[in-house]
């Protein structure tokens, strides 16, 4: 008869944790986000020039302003110790940063090759970490 009370308490511990538990941090997010790489191949169906500017542009902006808030939340209080400390809690970020700068170079080289396909991409792996 003991059991009962017991498993009944450990299966409502189980689930308050279950229910309670955070998403992962943005800049967890970002170390396990997968760069888009979409090599220019076959041409696309002609798509006007103002529609790939306009979702380089909005990529640009989401990877602006995620890097922004990274530096805002994360790094107010770096030092430079901290920087250079290699299990500094800040490295993480520094990584997801570089991170967001080589998607930066790589959204800059599909709007150069008219890659819309590449682009969108972008777009779709950006979306879970704008807020």
């Amino acid at each position: 008869m003991k059991t009962r009370p017991l498993l009944l308490t450990l299966l409502s511990l189980n689930l308050l944790t279950a229910c309670s538990a955070s998403e992962p941090d943005k800049v967890e997010q970002i170390h396990h986000l997968q760069v888009p790489l979409v090599l220019p191949g076959e041409k696309p169906p002609a798509v006007p020039a103002s529609h790939i500017a306009a979702l380089y542009e909005e990529n640009k902006i989401q990877i602006n302003k995620i890097a922004t808030q990274l530096k805002s939340q994360y790094l107010q209080h770096a030092t430079a110790k901290d920087i250079f400390t290699e299990d500094s809690p800040v490295q993480p970020v520094y990584a997801s940063l570089t991170k967001l700068e080589q998607l930066e170079m790589i959204n800059q080289q599909y709007l150069k090759d008219k890659n819309i396909t590449g682009l969108q991409k972008i777009k779709l792996a950006l979306q879970p970490l704008v807020t």
